[in-house]
């Protein structure tokens, strides 16, 4: 089956595309967190806004080779591939609706009032650092009800655990970053 190889591989490369996406914009949203000036927050911020292009391209990329695949081979009624549905269902209202407009939200803030108290309070935003750890909980999850294909339990359980571990995950960073102070000479210990 040629189709379906290719198919394959072209999944594979938008899932691929889709993981460095998330990771460089998890980063960059690492990086933002992590600023002391508002130059050090553009560039960061920029990445993210760039990240943002690639994800319609990558969930395209799936949703057609997942539609190919599944077609050649077993149905739409298999409970992974429903699951595998409805978790990047909901990755793409976490990204395209809660992430981009909390994100926009804090660029137009830093824009207007540089790394204000509340663009700060905005980089630990717990609601937008949720929602992009678990779009890579549920990634790993749709990963694993794609390779096992479980039963329907076991399917909507795997989605359940990657959400609950994308929240809880994602707790330390609703706080403010802690900032290490310089060691004074002669307190470390050996």
């Amino acid at each position: 089956m040629p189709g379906y190889s290719i198919a394959l591989f072209l999944h594979l490369l938008s899932l691929m595309l889709a993981v460095v996406g998330a990771s460089l914009a998890t980063y960059a949203a690492l990086r933002l967190r992590a600023a002391t000036t508002l130059e050090e927050a553009i560039p960061w911020l920029a990445l993210t806004g760039k990240m943002v292009r690639v994800f319609p391209i990558a969930t395209a990329g799936l949703l057609a080779t997942g539609a190919y695949m599944t077609q050649s081979l077993s149905g739409w009624s298999e409970p992974w591939v429903l699951a595998a549905l409805v978790g990047l269902g909901v990755i793409s209202l976490l990204g395209a609706g809660v992430e981009r407009s909390r994100g926009g939200v804090l660029k137009r803030e830093l824009q207007a009032s540089g790394l204000s108290d509340r663009a700060r309070h905005l980089v630990r935003d717990p609601v937008a650092w949720s929602a992009r750890l678990t779009t890579l909980t549920l990634t790993v999850a749709i990963m694993f009800v794609m390779t096992d294909k479980p039963a329907a339990a076991a399917c909507a359980a795997a989605l359940v655990v990657a959400v609950i571990a994308g929240v809880l995950a994602a707790m330390p960073f609703w706080n403010a970053p802690t900032v290490a102070g310089p060691v004074a000479e002669g307190t470390m210990r050996r």
